[in-house]
């Protein structure tokens, strides 16, 4: 069975940036949560990126990534960026 068949298809993603204090100096950092968009509609917060994105098409990551920070505020939520082509979508609140 495809690997489209088995798994749910992601159609965007959002990155949400917070600071927390660095593991070394205790310095303030910019971190990152992400969420994912599926294709029939549901919202899955604070996911873990690579496990997601590398289950469909490897390739994409780097594209989507880039997108997803360069719509990302210095903290707060960024856009939906779609999959794949890493354009900012409109998605859910």
């Amino acid at each position: 069975m495809p690997a489209n068949d088995r798994d749910p298809i992601p159609l965007a993603f959002r990155a949400t940036a917070y600071m927390r204090p660095s593991l070394w100096r205790r310095r303030p950092v910019r971190a990152f949560r992400y969420d994912v968009l599926w294709k029939d509609g549901r919202v899955d917060r604070d996911i873990d990126l690579v496990k997601v994105m590398y289950r469909q098409a490897p390739a994409d990551y780097q594209v989507t990534e880039r997108a997803m920070l360069e719509q990302c505020p210095e903290t707060g939520s960024g856009q939906w960026v779609a999959y794949a082509s890493g354009y900012p979508v409109d998605g859910p609140a």
